[in-house]
């Protein structure tokens, strides 16, 4: 009878232990960025670190950043303060903060329900070369891909789209390149 009972009592936790898991995780956090961020970022590679500029020189993106759930269709957006909510799957997901004309940083949860992120530039040479090849491809009536810019500037794929995106605008974007995820960057509405 005793055993009986001891193994009713561990399918019980059994359950309860994995039921939790299955539960989403909420994550919240604020973004800022630095507008007058030291020239070094302006540089590549960079090397100083972020932490080297003044507290109050951070401040809230003058517009939204998307905070997607990799892997997940999960998205939320900064408020008008850089303050985000997003319900993740579970508290090993990464979360990616997009925002045009700042690299983009991905960050592993690791069970945090806080997690504040400071975005940083992309430097100047990396959006100029990336310029220099896709205005004389508009120019001549051809829509370059994404991942043959990349490869030419040596940047990630993100940073390649991002550029072609503030060059072409939501419209033709969204007409020539169909599949690619296109910001949002409406303030979301926290409470």
């Amino acid at each position: 009878m005793l055993n009986k009972q001891i193994v009713g009592i561990l399918l019980i936790v059994l359950f309860f232990a994995t039921e939790g898991q299955s539960q989403s995780f909420r994550v919240r956090g604020k973004v800022l960025y630095n507008p007058t961020m030291n020239d070094c970022f302006q540089q590549v590679p960079c090397w100083e670190d972020v932490a080297l500029t003044k507290v109050d020189d951070w401040i809230p993106p003058k517009a939204a950043v998307n905070i997607v759930a990799k892997g997940t269709g999960k998205v939320a957006k900064t408020d008008r303060m850089g303050r985000y909510v997003i319900e993740v799957s579970s508290a090993n997901d990464t979360l990616l903060f997009l925002y045009i004309g700042q690299n983009r940083v991905e960050v592993p949860v690791n069970g945090r329900e806080v997690v504040d992120v400071k975005l940083t530039p992309t430097p100047i040479p990396v959006i100029e070369n990336l310029i220099g090849l896709i205005m004389p491809a508009i120019d001549a009536g051809e829509f370059p891909d994404i991942d043959a810019l990349a490869e030419k500037t040596n940047v990630n794929r993100a940073t390649a789209r991002d550029i072609l995106w503030l060059v072409l605008g939501n419209t033709r974007m969204k007409q020539h390149y169909p599949g690619e995820f296109i910001p949002d960057y409406r303030f979301s509405e926290l409470d």
